[in-house]
C-alpha cells in the first residue's frame, strides 16, 4: 500500500488538472468572496454592488466567510470531481490500465491509493481556503478574526470536507465506465438534479444540496433549518462509493 500511494502521489502532484483545481480552490474562492464585500461596503450604487449585496448576509466577518462556505459548495463539487474524474479515468484514456497488472500491488490497493490522495488532497485544499478568506478578510480592514470568524472558516471547511466526500461516486462512474468524459457528465448531471431538488423543497435531504443550503445558499433560514443528520448523509454515500470502486479494481479484468 506504501508503494502504491507513494506512486499515486507523484503522479497526482504532477497533474496541470490537479494544479488547477488547487489554485481554483485555494486562491479564487478567498479572492471572490473578499472581492465581493469590497464592493460592498464601498456602498456604490452599480449593478455588481447591488447583486454582491444579495449574495452576502453581513459586511464583517459573516458576510465573507458565510460567502466564502457558498462558493466552496459548488466550487469544490466540481474542481474536485473533475479531478476524481481524471485520476480514476485517465488510466483508461490513456491506455495505462492494462500495464497496472503487471505490478507487483493489486488493483485495489492501486484504487484505495488514489481515493486516499485525492480525498486528503481536497480537504486540506478546503482547509487552506478557509484560512486564506481570513487572510484576506484581514487584508480588506476586516482586522483581527474573533470567534465568528473562526465559526465561519470551519463553517468552509467542513463544507468543503463533505462535498469533497461526495465526489467518490465519480471514481465509481469513471472505472465502469472506463474513461473521465462519463465522470464529467455524471457530475454535471448532479448539479442539475441538485437545483431541481432544491426547487422541489427537498434539498436538505439531498446530500449533495445539504452542504451548499447549510453554507447560506437558500437564505439564512433554509440554513438553520439543516440538521447534523442531513449533512452527514454524505459519509454514507462516500463509503459506498469507496467500497464500490475498490471491489470494481480488484475484480476487473484488462480489456
Amino acid at each position: 500500500m506504501r508503494a502504491a500511494l507513494a506512486v499515486e502521489w507523484i503522479k497526482f502532484r504532477r497533474a496541470t488538472t490537479v494544479r488547477v483545481a488547487t489554485v481554483l480552490i485555494t486562491l479564487l474562492v478567498p479572492a471572490m468572496s473578499a472581492g465581493f464585500l469590497v464592493v460592498v461596503r464601498s456602498d456604490s450604487d452599480g449593478a455588481l454592488a447591488i447583486k454582491a449585496a444579495a449574495l452576502l448576509t453581513d459586511v464583517g466577518w459573516t458576510g465573507i466567510t458565510g460567502f466564502s462556505a457558498q462558493i466552496m459548495s459548488v466550487g469544490a463539487l466540481l474542481a474536485v470531481g473533475v479531478v476524481v474524474a481524471w485520476v480514476f479515468g485517465r488510466e483508461f484514456t490513456d491506455r495505462t490500465f492494462g500495464a497496472l497488472f503487471a505490478a507487483p500491488t493489486s488493483l485495489g490497493a492501486l484504487a484505495s491509493a488514489k481515493m486516499l490522495v485525492t480525498m486528503v488532497w481536497g480537504v486540506l485544499v478546503s482547509c487552506v481556503a478557509a484560512t486564506l478568506t481570513l487572510v484576506a478578510g484581514a487584508l480588506i480592514g476586516l482586522g483581527v478574526p474573533d470567534a465568528d470568524a473562526a465559526a465561519g472558516a470551519g463553517r468552509i471547511a467542513v463544507v468543503g470536507a463533505l462535498t469533497v466526500v461526495l465526489t467518490l461516486p465519480l471514481a465509481l462512474v469513471a472505472s465502469a465506465a472506463r474513461g473521465y468524459l462519463p465522470a464529467i457528465s455524471a457530475l454535471l448531471a448532479v448539479v442539475v438534479i441538485t437545483q431541481v431538488v432544491v426547487a422541489l423543497g427537498a434539498g436538505a435531504w439531498f446530500p449533495y444540496a445539504a452542504p451548499g443550503m447549510w453554507s447560506g445558499l437558500g437564505g439564512a433560514s433554509l440554513a438553520e433549518a439543516v440538521t447534523p443528520l442531513q449533512l452527514l448523509l454524505a459519509l454514507p454515500i462516500g463509503a459506498a462509493s469507496a467500497a464500490a470502486t475498490w471491489w470494481w479494481w480488484q475484480t476487473a479484468e484488462a480489456r
